[in-house]
Formats: structure tokens, sequence, C-alpha cells
């Protein structure tokens, strides 16, 4: 109901005026003057093919479905790029707990732990578990570090592969190839 603010306000004058007048020519091809609220006022909507009841007969029904959801719904705010991903790196910088959650981190030891280790080592003690996975995670954020600044380096904000492979065999890191 967008659209009835204008007609609360003339409800109680029965002509318009001239502004109103010639700002309805513009808008159809209408040339007498109509009044809201009367029975005679349907009659000339009825006649004229580009009015529709539901605006008022001041534009196409073509207008009226594009400014009908606009009203409904409220667009959600966005943020510039680049703002959230800045307060998220805030985020993690403060914090002090682990990144990687616990379970599926287990779960990985424990494969990795059945495809190499001898069937005898299957158990893992908890501070253990605990030690290697902050091992991980600190192995993890030196190797993420790293590979941006050879992606900066290489005038790029985005990080590739090769950039990983770049950090890896620059710091000793991991197997060569």
């Amino acid at each position: 109901m967008a659209r009835t603010k204008h007609f609360a306000t003339r409800t109680g004058s029965g002509n318009r005026t001239d502004a109103n007048a010639s700002s309805s020519q513009a808008a159809g091809p209408t040339t007498t003057p109509t009044t809201r609220g009367t029975e005679g006022g349907d009659n000339t909507q009825q006649t004229n093919p580009t009015t529709s009841p539901a605006t008022g007969g001041r534009r196409g029904p073509r207008r009226a479905r594009q400014a009908m959801p606009r009203g409904s719904q409220k667009k959600p705010y966005r943020f510039k790029p680049g703002t959230v991903a800045l307060r998220e790196i805030r985020h993690f910088q403060k914090q002090t707990n682990l990144l990687i959650p616990a379970a599926s981190f287990i779960r990985q030891v424990r494969s990795i732990t059945h495809a190499l280790a001898p069937p005898q080592i299957n158990r893992w003690t908890a501070e253990a578990l605990v030690a290697l996975q902050e091992a991980a995670e600190d192995y993890l954020v030196g190797l993420f570090s790293d590979s941006m600044l050879c992606a900066i380096h290489a005038r790029r904000v985005t990080l590739m592969r090769k950039d990983f492979e770049l950090a890896r065999r620059l710091g000793g890191k991991g197997r060569p190839w």
C-alpha cells in the first residue's frame, strides 16, 4: 500500500488541481481529470486500457508488479568487500582456542594411525592429541602466512597452489618434491 499516501491526502477535495491533472496527463493517455472515491471514477478506469485498479489508475500494470515486492521486502545491508574479512581476521587473532574441531581432528589422527602405524599402536592419550592438534594448527597458520607473503610478492591478493608450494620449498617444510 505504498501508493495510497497521496490518495489519503486528497480524499476531502472532490476536484483536482492543475498540477495533478498535468501529471496524470503525462502518466497516461486520459485527458479528463477524474475524481477518486466516486462511482464516476470507476467508469473512467474501465474504459482506459492502460490503467489498473490496483494502482489507482495512475500507472500501467507493468509498473505496479515491479513496485509491490520492493515494498514488502527490505534488502539486507551489505558491507563493502573486505570489511567482513578484516573483522574475522581480528576476531580469530584475538582468540586462543583451537580452530579445527576436535572430533574431526581425532578421527583423522586415528585413520592415519591405523593406516601407517603397526597394529599394536592404536590408542592416544588426550594430552597427546591436544599437543598434536596445537602443533598442526601452528604449522598451518605459519604456512598460510608464508604463502600469503609469496602471493603479495607476486603482486596478487589471491592465494594459489603455487604460493603454498613455494612457501613449503623456501621454508623447508613438508616433504621435498
